[in-house]
């Protein structure tokens, strides 16, 4: 079948990489895994084999059948024809949650997860290698931005296998990579709405200093008061005084 550009899919094909992502995920039998994604299914059978207990999300309408086909008549496999944007994880169990997450909508995604971090025990996504760039920047660097801020708040990242565009049918023009997000077990208690607020406040115009850019929403004060200067640009304030001051504004 082929992939659907309006889809993002590029599917995997190489058995090699196939085994490094199986070795990263490393899944058990104790495990509710969670793929988003799963095209014609390179990762299933290694999942299954595992005796984790196994749901799919899929969107696309042609894949539907032939993932059906493929692996529903094992036991420990669940098929959801769904937007994975609108997934609702299950209240009392923690999930791995793994894919090759759609390039045009790999953010609203990660936001989604975000959102569920409390019943999430692991991730693993195969990534454009710029995202994850973004993702496990550090303050100062060109590529510290909202996603950084917002993901690191409450999860550790680690960029690791990077991809290149052949493993994949059809071949993307960038780079892939895949990231384990793992919750942190101490995270600073901020509503996360009122981070994500003045995080996208703060990063709306990256070339004006802090003060410019939250001048509506913080006072210089209130800058100060979380040592951060007011001529700063938003790139070069950390994680934890984001938090600081999204604290001090709810």
């Amino acid at each position: 079948m082929k992939a659907k550009k309006r889809l993002g899919q590029n599917f995997l094909q190489d058995d090699g990489i196939i085994n490094n992502i199986i070795k990263i995920i490393h899944p058990t039998i104790e495990d509710h895994i969670i793929e988003i994604g799963p095209g014609h299914g390179a990762i299933i059978t290694y999942l299954q084999a595992s005796g984790a207990e196994l749901q799919l999300i899929e969107l696309d309408d042609d894949l539907i059948p032939i993932l059906t086909n493929r692996f529903l008549h094992f036991n420990n496999i669940t098929l959801h024809h769904m937007d994975a944007l609108k997934l609702r994880l299950a209240d009392g169990l923690s999930y791995k949650v793994v894919g090759n997450l759609p390039y045009n909508i790999s953010t609203p995604i990660l936001i989604n997860m975000l959102y569920q971090a409390n019943a999430i025990k692991q991730m693993v996504f195969m990534l454009q290698k710029e995202v994850v760039d973004r993702i496990c920047a550090n303050p100062g660097e060109k590529n510290f931005g909202r996603l950084s801020v917002m993901l690191q708040h409450r999860f550790d990242c680690s960029g690791l296998l990077v991809i290149k565009p052949e493993a994949f049918i059809p071949a993307p023009k960038v780079d892939s990579q895949i990231i384990m997000l793992t919750p942190k077990t101490q995270v600073t208690k901020v509503p996360l709405p009122a981070l994500e607020s003045l995080v996208k406040q703060a990063f709306q115009q990256r070339r004006k200093t802090i003060r410019n850019n939250l001048k509506k929403t913080v006072t210089i004060q209130q800058l100060e008061s979380v040592g951060i200067n007011p001529n700063q640009r938003p790139e070069t304030i950390n994680v934890s005084q984001y938090e600081q001051l999204a604290l001090t504004i709810c």
